[in-house]
């Protein structure tokens, strides 16, 4: 029989506790002003998967991202697909949002006009610190948008200090033509003649943001699986100078070489960023399990693949995403085995509640709790990440409150795992704050 007293209880208690967000892709609010936005073209990360897997053809979701499109025209191609998504969290985050935010109940053309005139307001206001600092209650920001083409010609400069900028160099892994190489060369006006001209580019790209950064970021899962081999200067010379002798057989733009043929390139480069990040003392964040998108291999995402590399590097911190989902076994086992070796629930809040508390109630048992990221929200909207950290609040509290109910946990140990799981842990790795275990 449900305690409502204690569950309010617990909910209450959890409700005001700051979070540091592991995990984001918001653009900032400075670029944000200057965007013609809509209600489609703010909503469509993760419900464009949705959409395009119920049966939605690519074509018509590219349109739902087309400015000059009525948002008449952008209902008629969402509409017959709309009700598919009513179960989803997808659903459910888009209806928070209306309704917390915006103070619209119910999704129709009439009300996707009101929201979108409202988005366009926020505008002019302070909306970022209203949503993430106020509503939210989100303390610090680790941003995933300070990418590679920004190095060599734009400076980007948060809008506020609790921004924690990452670098990401999967361009530079992923540079299989002779177009991607003559691409970087232009931003970052150098001349690229062998691999240690490569390697001196990822020094100066350290340096320059050195004090800046906050972790090394990969995504290369969307691209490849995630087992580096160590691999010699020597191997990786090999497979980078056919990329470059491309320029002398062909003028045409489009030649490349398959990454498969490149993968020694990529994994001397990706262990080389590793040892890079352990002399700049950050810690490595890599996508791991579930993929955006409607076409790609996830076998590619299991975890598992990086065991030689957590073997190898026992001085880094290894941040790894997504709990690893659908291989979130294997992962708790690693985290269990590996000190260097974290899980992080990014994304999963507004994947799959169910599975959120699901895996928190394993991580509970199998895991200590210092080892534990709980919350990002991996949104390129502001709007989605509050509606995430809700979702997120409200699995904590339904967890606690459980285990309180049972006599598992004391309210005071389920407020300080929380405590834990959602900050304190994370501003030890990421701003190297007193320990969590002495906190």
């Amino acid at each position: 029989m449900k305690d409502d007293k204690l569950f309010l209880e617990i909910k209450s208690a959890l409700k005001n506790i700051e979070i540091f967000d592991t995990h984001e892709h918001l653009m900032y609010e400075s670029e944000r002003r200057t965007k013609k936005l809509d209600f489609f073209m703010a909503f469509y990360f993760y419900t464009s998967t949705s959409l395009v897997s119920s049966g939605m053809k690519l074509k018509e979701m590219e349109k739902l991202q087309d400015p000059c499109i009525s948002l008449k025209n952008k209902w008629d191609i969402v509409s017959p697909y709309w009700d598919f998504l009513r179960s989803t969290m997808d659903f459910k985050v888009i209806s928070i949002v209306a309704n917390d935010i915006f103070g619209v109940e119910k999704i129709n053309l009439e009300s996707i006009v009101e929201i979108t005139e409202k988005i366009n307001e926020t505008k002019r206001v302070e909306h970022y610190k209203n949503i993430l600092k106020e509503r939210s209650k989100i303390s610090f920001v680790v941003n995933d948008i300070d990418n590679f083409g920004e190095f060599g010609v734009k400076k980007i400069v948060p809008d506020e200090d609790y921004f924690l900028p990452v670098i990401r160099l999967d361009r530079l892994m992923n540079a299989n033509s002779a177009e991607s190489i003559e691409k970087i060369e232009e931003e970052n006006n150098i001349n690229i003649n062998s691999l240690a001209n490569l390697i001196e580019l990822i020094d100066n790209i350290f340096e320059q943001r050195k004090g800046r950064i906050y972790a090394l970021k990969t995504a290369i899962a969307y691209c490849r699986d995630l087992f580096f081999e160590d691999v010699s200067f020597s191997d990786a010379e090999k497979c980078f100078i056919k990329i470059l002798k491309l320029n002398n057989y062909t003028n045409r733009r489009n030649d490349s070489i398959s990454l498969d043929e490149i993968r020694p390139f990529q994994d001397f480069i990706y262990h080389y960023l590793i040892k890079k990040a352990l002399d700049n003392d950050l810690p490595i964040q890599i996508h791991t399990g579930i993929i955006d998108g409607n076409a790609n291999d996830i076998r590619n995402t299991n975890p598992a693949h990086l065991t030689n590399l957590l073997l190898k590097y026992k001085n880094a911190v290894f941040d790894i995403f997504h709990i690893g989902y659908p291989f979130t076994d294997e992962l708790i086992a690693m985290v269990k085995m590996f000190p260097n070796c974290f899980v992080n629930m990014c994304w999963i809040p507004h994947f799959s509640k169910y599975l959120y508390k699901q895996s928190l109630n394993l991580f509970m048992d199998i895991l200590p709790s210092n080892k534990i990221f709980g919350f990002g929200g991996d949104y390129l909207f502001v709007e989605g990440t509050y509606a995430a950290q809700k979702i997120a609040r409200e699995a904590i509290a339904e967890v606690i409150y459980e285990r309180v109910l049972n006599k598992d946990i004391s309210i005071d140990d389920g407020i300080n795992f929380t405590e834990r799981i959602l900050n304190k842990n994370a501003e030890h790795v990421y701003l190297k704050k007193e320990s969590a275990e002495s906190a």
